[in-house]
């Protein structure tokens, strides 16, 4: 190998003798770069290694801005292998492979009906228009929101990672979602143990069996856990012997990307142990396909509807039950019936068992309380009722007068109840002359004051309906000796 030493810049080196000449320089960030110069001529050489010591210097010095050099270069690139680099980041973050699939396939669907081939491409009109077609097609609030966040988080991304120079969709607004075009509803006690039993006695179905669907349903109603958590479980995830005892989800699995340990009730333990006793280490305790849990939670639940209507004393009755929404998929109401309204369950029994607002938040793992409560907390008619029953009565306008000239609420004839019997003992005595002792604290002798009552106000006594408030007087021992 040929070098010809450079003075510290950079060199020119051949790897065989008549070669083309190598050069070798430094960046301005300091890294090391090498690149062939296509050419045998010293001279042809060192005017190319020049060229890229020179604008080393500019960049070193800010007339050369290296950022919009690097954003010029990703520009050029294809948005797919922009696509595939934060495919790689997301998965790095602990994103479910689920999840990836489902974002990158609504950021497709954008970029395809936008004719987007780079990301300078990327044009916040052109996106509007898109959501504006999907709302317009009939799709679901939720999901033209799913499309918004997904390619916002892109061009996000790529934004904060120098790929372009400013965020195209920063002004680009999430729709507004009015209210939930699916409204879920929780399931009664009533409801869930019927389902339970369906799935237990019923046959294999989605992959499980009875028995694993039944468990499932059972850890989904005790953990307030949703299906894309329950299907990372594994027996090794359990922690049935603590006190309390737990189940743990894993960082890369919960919604809210960090570990999770949920306390279980005693009860739930002992029947899982058994189950988990037959699970192999490692793999999966609730291994159902992602997009099955509703269709998996309605077949039983189809199934214990069936069998509660069959129950029914006489054909009469039975007509009367297939009007009912119990055990329906669908009530009255228009409230459906799906695998994550074992959540919604969750959490209101959680509120129906009288949990305060921090402790059914923390137990649901939302960010508000709001979440909770709102959503999530459904409130039935009985219990609706019940408050209403521990509401005090209407006052009565006897009642309201006797309060507003501060009469005691005694009826004539009736004795003056303890408190007012130790107020009285409290103040004292009447001494000869007729006037009220009052023992001061600390004296032995009393002090005399004039009692004031009724007479001395100038009032009759009339006490023929109501006894009057007591008289004005000192109801405490006096702090000084008055003179």
């Amino acid at each position: 190998m040929t070098t010809r030493r450079g003075n510290g810049q950079g060199n020119l080196f051949q790897r065989s003798t008549g070669g083309a000449w190598i050069a070798r320089w430094w960046t301005h960030d300091g890294r090391r770069l090498e690149q062939s110069t296509r050419t045998t001529d010293k001279s042809a050489a060192q005017r190319i290694l020049n060229k890229r010591i020179a604008d080393v210097a500019l960049r070193r010095s800010g007339v050369i801005d290296s950022r919009l050099e690097t954003i010029a270069m990703h520009a050029r690139r294809p948005i797919a292998e922009h696509i595939a680099d934060w495919r790689v980041a997301l998965a790095g973050r602990g994103v479910t492979a689920h999840r990836i699939k489902l974002v990158i396939g609504r950021i497709g669907a954008i970029i395809d009906a936008g004719g987007f081939k780079t990301l300078a491409d990327i044009d916040a009109q052109r996106v509007r228009q898109f959501l504006a077609d999907a709302m317009a097609a009939g799709q679901a609030g939720n999901t033209v929101l799913g499309y918004t966040q997904a390619i916002k988080q892109l061009t996000r991304w790529a934004w904060k990672n120098g790929r372009i120079a400013a965020d195209p969709l920063a002004s680009l607004e999430r729709p507004r979602v009015v209210g939930q075009t699916l409204t879920r509803r929780a399931l009664s006690d009533d409801e869930l143990a019927r389902l339970i039993d369906a799935a237990e006695s019923g046959p294999a179905a989605f992959g499980l069996s009875g028995h694993d669907r039944a468990m499932t349903y059972r850890t989904a109603n005790g953990t307030g856990f949703r299906a894309s958590e329950l299907r990372s479980l594994t027996p090794e995830s359990f922690d049935l012997d603590g006190n309390p005892p737990t189940v743990t989800i894993t960082a890369g699995h919960s919604k809210r990307r960090r570990e999770d340990v949920q306390p279980i009730r005693p009860d739930l333990a002992a029947l899982l142990r058994p189950w988990l006793a037959s699970k192999a280490a490692g793999e999966p305790v609730a291994a159902f396909h992602a997009d099955r849990g509703a269709p998996m939670l309605r077949g039983d639940l189809r199934r214990a509807r069936a069998r509660w209507i069959n129950e029914a004393d006489g054909a009469a009755q039975r007509r009367e039950r297939r009007g009912d929404s119990f055990l329906a998929v669908v009530d009255g109401a228009g409230r459906v019936v799906d695998f994550h309204c074992l959540r919604h369950t969750y959490v209101t029994r959680l509120v129906q068992s009288g949990a305060s607002v921090k402790v059914a938040r923390e137990l649901a793992r939302h960010s508000s309380p709001i979440l909770t409560i709102g959503r999530y907390a459904h409130a039935r008619l009985h219990d609706l009722t019940a408050a209403l029953d521990n509401l005090p009565g209407e006052p009565s306008p006897q009642a309201q007068r006797m309060r507003a000239t501060g009469t005691h609420d005694l009826t004539p004839g009736t004795t003056p109840t303890s408190s007012h019997t130790s107020s009285s003992a409290k103040r004292g005595h009447l001494g000869a002359n007729g006037r009220e002792s009052i023992a001061l604290a600390g004296d032995d002798e009393n002090v005399d004051f004039p009692r004031i009552s009724g007479e001395n106000r100038g009032e009759k006594s009339k006490a023929t309906c109501r006894t009057r408030t007591d008289d004005l007087c000192f109801t405490k021992a006096l702090l000084y000796q008055l003179s």
